[in-house]
């Protein structure tokens, strides 16, 4: 790993750790604690940049600086549910990543989409049934949060493509 690429990885991570604490502040649907995930951005932009395993990296040190730091104490089932959401979205992206077929806008509507069924699977555990409820609207409100998400990496890469030489978006 080059000097550049251990310092970018390194300032990937702490953006995306900020904007995961910056959004948990935000509530976009009262009473819960959903997010647009402004920092799957920064996801979006190392898998394709280097690749599944800088992205995993960057996610899992995310979460663990996020748990850390995010307000509030550390709390177990928050957590959990962060890493089933970061998992299942991160298979899916992998995979339609590696096939190649899709735009990044709509590789992150389908990973939103999986992030949110990762953590209302997760949540049936931890919180039981009221989960349900909560379900429809969550995944109906991560498609557009996908979407979002989608469109701004792409500028970001299309932006950066100067100083990423060898990559191609």
């Amino acid at each position: 790993m080059t000097v550049k690429k251990l310092a970018l990885m390194a300032i990937f991570t702490g953006v995306a750790s900020i904007i995961n604490i910056f959004e948990s502040y935000v509530q976009i649907i009262p009473g819960t604690a959903f997010k647009i995930g402004f920092s799957n951005i920064v996801t979006l932009v190392i898998i394709y940049i280097y690749g599944p395993k800088e992205a995993i990296t960057v996610v899992l040190l995310r979460l663990v600086v996020t748990a850390l730091f995010a307000p509030g104490t550390f709390n177990f089932n928050t957590f959990m549910l962060s890493i089933s959401g970061a998992v299942f979205s991160l298979v899916i992206l992998i995979i339609l990543h590696k096939l190649d077929a899709f735009g990044i806008t709509a590789v992150s509507t389908v990973s939103s989409l999986f992030h949110v069924t990762g953590q209302i699977i997760a949540a049936i555990f931890v919180f039981a049934d009221v989960v349900v409820f909560y379900a429809p609207i969550m995944l109906f409100v991560s498609i557009p949060a996908g979407i979002l998400t989608g469109v701004i990496a792409t500028k970001f890469l299309s932006v950066s493509k100067d100083f990423f030489l060898d990559k191609k978006y």
